[in-house]
């Protein structure tokens, strides 16, 4: 009988959950609306002062502030039952729920997305920087053999580690847009072209793995994606050091939630201003010149009329040249997809950071 009342009281602690998530979820639908109506009537009540309207201006935001996520009970919008991101659709379905409604796992999830970002920097770093040195050292090799030296220069191995490279970065990719879009889920305010990012890179680095790795147009586009590639793992180094110790501060004085985290957008400070906002407008430049430079070299294979219907011929580059034509364009834009974000985030922050005007005592919420 034990069993029996075990199971028992289980069954009536799952029915009690799912009534409180159902009459929260109704409450919350129930205050966001009223808020809604409550900004429309004061701004189309013209009784009401400059001065009035300021003051209920700043007290409605506040109470967006705290359904967003700076109230002690997280987001309170992840209980209205939000339509699950496209990826987690694609892959696990619509049905599933992504909620953590305890604190400590929506903490748990938030860290351990932080550590994969701190694992992964050192693959972004160490691999394309063997890789590349690898390949200079083939092409020192290949140059004192005509000197009468006969040294192996590893080249397939190293191509080889190119496309296993490239296979790790599509997955990489791919799990960080399934992480982002539990994180924004669960009341993580990350910009919707990040996760999208993802997308695109993943997208083109199954391209690239699908291309002939003997091309000359593929091999030359690895020396200088090899490279960037060392350059964005510096910088993605930057931003989980310095980012998260400025996000941690934010979230004590109450200027970002706890489900915030160290995306593609920075977390808005003075010395970020002089630091990393550089660092990443040189890495989305780097990456656009890189990306419309092998486009612009690459275009006339596109037009040629050979390859399309038939098979090319084996001496011509048609298929690689293509291939490296179409990741230009992706790559050239993802770069200003990245900087016009975060051009977007600098005024964002930039407009937080401005004076409000504080509402009088008699319209103070106690």
């Amino acid at each position: 009988m034990r069993n029996r009342g075990l199971s028992q009281r289980v069954s009536t602690y799952c029915n009690r959950i799912v009534g409180e998530a159902d009459a929260y979820s109704i409450e919350i639908k129930s205050l966001q609306q009223s808020i809604t109506n409550t900004g429309r009537a004061a701004l189309a009540d013209r009784s009401c002062s400059s001065e009035e309207q300021t003051a209920i201006a700043a007290l409605l935001t506040e109470a967006k502030d705290v359904v967003q996520g700076l109230g002690p009970g997280g987001d309170l919008r992840k209980f209205l039952r939000p339509r699950n991101p496209l990826l987690i659709r694609l892959l696990l379905g619509d049905k599933i729920n992504l909620v953590a409604v305890r604190r400590d796992h929506s903490l748990a999830m938030k860290e351990d997305y932080h550590r994969f970002r701190d694992s992964s920097a050192w693959v972004m770093l160490l691999g394309p920087l063997t890789l590349f040195l690898g390949l200079e050292r083939a092409d020192t090799v290949k140059a004192s053999a005509s000197a009468g030296f006969h040294t192996p220069t590893m080249t397939p191995w190293f191509m080889t580690g190119i496309q296993v490279y490239l296979a790790w970065m599509a997955y990489f990719y791919l799990a960080m847009a399934l992480r982002e879009s539990i994180l924004r889920v669960n009341g993580s305010k990350i910009r919707g072209w990040w996760v999208a990012h993802h997308y695109w890179s993943s997208g083109a680095s199954v391209l690239l793995l699908g291309l002939p790795i003997h091309s000359p147009a593929v091999q030359g586009f690895f020396r200088h994606f090899l490279i960037w590639s060392c350059f964005q793992a510096g910088v993605m180094f930057l931003q989980n050091l310095y980012q998260r110790r400025r996000m941690y501060t934010r979230i004590a004085l109450g200027k970002n939630t706890v489900m915030d985290v160290v995306a593609g957008e920075s977390s808005g400070s003075i010395g970020q201003l002089l630091i990393l906002y550089p660092l990443l407008f040189s890495l989305q430049a780097w990456q656009f010149v890189i990306g419309a430079g092998v486009a612009f070299k690459t275009y006339p294979a596109v037009l040629s009329k050979d390859g399309w219907l038939e098979l090319e011929p084996l001496e011509t580059d048609l298929r690689g040249m293509r291939g490296v034509c179409l990741v230009g364009i992706v790559f050239s834009y993802m770069a200003y997809r990245n900087f016009s974000t975060t051009l977007a985030t600098m005024r964002a922050k930039s407009q937080s950071r401005s004076p409000k005007a504080q509402p009088p005592k008699a319209l103070k919420v106690a």
